[in-house]
C-alpha cells in the first residue's frame, strides 16, 4: 500500500477520478459543508440557496484545479523523476 501523501491525493483527484464523479463529489462536499449548518440556522430556503452556491463554487474550483494546477504538478513530478 502506498503512503497517504498530498501528492497521492492530488493524483487521485486529477487522474484516477472521472471528471463527472469529481464534479459531483465536489458539489456534494460544498453543499453539505455550507448547506447543513445554514439549514439549522436559517431554514430550508437558505440551505438551498447557499448550499447550491457553495456546491457550484466547489465544482468550479475543481475545474480550475484540473485546467490550471494539475498539469503543472504532473509535469513537475515527471521532471523530478526523470
Amino acid at each position: 500500500m502506498h503512503p497517504f501523501t498530498l501528492s497521492s491525493v492530488l493524483e487521485f483527484i486529477g487522474h484516477d477520478l472521472s471528471p463527472v464523479r469529481a464534479v459531483i463529489l465536489f458539489f456534494v462536499i460544498g453543499y453539505v459543508l455550507v448547506g447543513l449548518p445554514v439549514h439549522f440556522r436559517q431554514g430550508a430556503a437558505s440551505r438551498d440557496i447557499w448550499g447550491t452556491a457553495a456546491g457550484v463554487t466547489m465544482a468550479a474550483l475543481y475545474a480550475a484545479f484540473i485546467v490550471g494546477v494539475y498539469p503543472l504538478l504532473h509535469h513537475a513530478a515527471v521532471a523530478v523523476v526523470h
